[in-house]
């Protein structure tokens, strides 16, 4: 009788046992599910293998047939090995790619939006096309992105959405296949230069791109900025799809445009150019682009507050803050800061945020330098209640006024609200603080119910702002959920210009003021009872006041002693707890001369920079 070999034996087992399906298929390691059931652990999963060409088990071994991944299409032919064949394929079944534009013919807009608000930007386009007497054709062929066809004029050419983030007006579209053919196409559909045919008929010559291109041969030096797109920027995708590519065919658009137009070189002075030109251009695909150029319209408060956005690429501004803040929404003040372009004056501004728990603005304020009124029944995050330059005041955001903290009219005064509200409600707010002149700024959120907003009860609150002598601005950004930004501003106000890229990072440094040091004018506002002294002048006699040194909590001691009036100075070592860990400290000797030497302490991470000596 002969006996069944081992091999066979051990391969019986392998097959029947209860951990047969380790041993089943070949391939690669698998990423999703086992296709019949649940897998019991590993990487496995049915129909994506990531090497290999099976379906994967519950154990990450691809078996089967599946068609693997990224080496078939969907219809189970194998795809070429062309990379920009690849991308056209994935881009068609994206959307369809727009049509060429013919000079003279009619030009589309562009507006950049966030994502999932598509429709309702539309819905705005459509309101104020019908309102006008008109029509256009709006639709949206990527997440974040309109294109709006406005064959009859309607839309002006510095149309400003409340759902935009940015814009694109009186597009080109063309076609080419390498990065210096579709930068020479871009040249020459927007400014009517490149063309390699010297006798082209005049009737091909577009009468906008020869308007744009007198216009910025005699533009200022340095006022053309140059943003490289792709549609996955709309969506704030870090490493977007033909990223590189249209950064290429930027650097090689400002190769081509500065040996023609001086706003393109670099300014010859470190002042801002008095105009600010904007040419964008995005891929549709590797080898359509579609670019616009224009002339930006300044909007203000700030002096460079412009639209189109020449700062941000498609409105995108860098809010985002390493440190760890009480809430998220301090993202959408930020926004609205960049938007208007101003900031409030360090240590002169005093800041009333209307609903501030759990403190998201209040601690983007305080990073400013700003004394902060923070109005709500429930309590802020502890570190901003332990913050001298903070004073909680529990009660009603709708009933408040300033006059309950002991701010007057004379001092600078923001007012900042993120109420959760019905929009009539908003409305009474603005009203209020617009008729009793309680701010210079203001920048509020209104909220809406249900799945579209209140675009009537919008153009209401514009209004009622706008007739009570205020400056009204809204947004959607792109941290705004379903609310509206309002940005409220005087119009003969003195706003302080935000510099380009401060608000993003820790912010440092401070503004120095003089004043006396033996009593001054005592003119002193509540949220500046301290003088300042410059440590980089010799000695000074400061025997009649409690000195103490600021330090910014980066391992930097800055130069100068916050000196609240009023008290006495101690010889000796003067030690004083910050709020947030830092420790202020100043050694005087028995005259009360400040040294120039530099002391030494352990530095703490400081969330809130630039926040001036505990209040007392």
């Amino acid at each position: 009788m002969l006996l069944p070999s081992p091999l066979f034996l051990l391969s019986y087992l392998l097959a029947t046992g209860p951990n047969a399906d380790r041993a089943t298929g070949s391939g690669g390691r698998g990423r999703g599910g086992n296709l019949t059931q649940r897998p019991k652990r590993g990487r496995g999963g049915g129909g994506r293998g990531r090497g290999g060409r099976g379906a994967a088990d519950g154990y990450g071994r691809s078996s089967g047939r599946s068609l693997g991944r990224k080496r078939y299409t969907r219809e189970g032919t194998k795809k070429s090995n062309n990379s920009v064949d690849d991308l056209e394929t994935r881009q068609e079944e994206l959307s369809l790619l727009p049509p060429l534009t013919v000079p003279n013919g009619p030009r589309p807009f562009y507006f950049t939006c966030r994502h999932t608000y598509e429709h309702t930007l539309i819905d705005e386009i459509n309101r104020y096309a019908r309102r006008n007497g008109g029509e256009v054709h709006a639709m949206s062929p990527y997440p974040g992105l309109v294109r709006v066809e406005d064959n009859d004029g309607i839309l002006p050419t510095f149309y400003d959405p409340v759902y935009a983030l940015q814009s694109m007006p009186q597009s080109v579209v063309v076609t080419a296949e390498s990065i210096k053919s579709i930068s020479k196409q871009v040249i020459n559909a927007l400014l009517g230069v490149g063309s390699d045919d010297d006798n082209e008929d005049e009737s091909k010559t577009d009468r906008i791109s020869q308007q744009q291109h007198d216009r910025l041969r005699s533009a200022e030096r340095g006022s053309l900025s140059i943003h490289c797109l792709v549609p996955g920027m709309c969506k704030a995708q870090t490493k977007p799809v033909m990223q590189h590519r249209s950064d290429k065919i930027g650097e090689e658009i400002a190769k081509m445009t500065k040996k023609m137009f001086p706003a393109a070189r670099k300014a010859a002075t470190e002042e801002d150019p008095n105009t600010r030109w904007l040419l964008q251009v995005m891929l549709q695909s590797p080898n359509i682009a579609v670019a616009s150029l224009v002339e930006c319209q300044k909007k203000g408060p700030g002096q460079n507050s412009y639209w189109p956005n020449y700062v941000h690429p498609l409105g995108l501004a860098k809010v985002d803050i390493v440190e760890k803040m009480p809430s998220s929404a301090y993202r959408k003040l930020m926004e609205g800061i960049e938007c208007m372009k101003i900031t409030p004056k360090p240590k002169l501004t005093t800041v009333v945020d209307l609903g501030a728990c759990p403190g998201g603005w209040t601690s983007v304020m305080r990073r400013l330098g700003c004394y902060v009124v923070a109005v709500d029944r429930s309590e802020l995050d502890p570190v901003l209640m332990r913050d001298d330059m903070v004073e909680f005041i529990k009660g009603d955001a709708f009933t408040f006024e300033p006059i309950m903290a002991g701010i007057d009219k004379e001092q600078d005064c923001w007012m900042i609200s993120d109420v959760i509200a019905y929009p009539e409600r908003c409305t009474e707010l603005l009203q209020r603080w617009c008729e009793g002149r309680w701010a210079s700024n203001m920048i509020v959120t209104m909220k809406f119910q249900g799945g579209e907003p209140d675009l009537d009860e919008l153009d209401n609150a514009i209004q009622v702002v706008e007739l009570l002598g205020y400056n009204c601005r809204v947004k959607h950004f792109f941290n705004n959920k379903n609310e509206v930004t309002f940005m409220v501003s005087e119009k003969d106000g003195n706003p302080l210009d935000l510099e380009v890229g401060s608000l993003g990072s820790t912010i440092l440094g401070s503004v120095k003021r003089s004043c006396c040091p033996t009593g001054g004018s005592g003119n002193v506002p509540i949220s500046n009872r301290y003088c300042i002294f410059d440590l980089s002048l010799p000695d000074q006699d400061l025997s009649n006041h409690h000195c103490v040194r600021r330090w910014n909590g980066v391992g930097r001691g800055n130069k100068q002693v916050a000196i609240h009036r009023g008290a006495r100075a101690r010889s000796g070592l003067l030690v004083r707890p910050f709020v947030f860990g830092v420790v202020l400290f100043l050694r005087t000797n028995c005259t009360g001369k400040v040294p120039l030497r530099k002391q030494t302490t352990s530095m703490h991470s400081n969330n809130y920079c630039n926040c001036g000596p505990t209040r007392t």
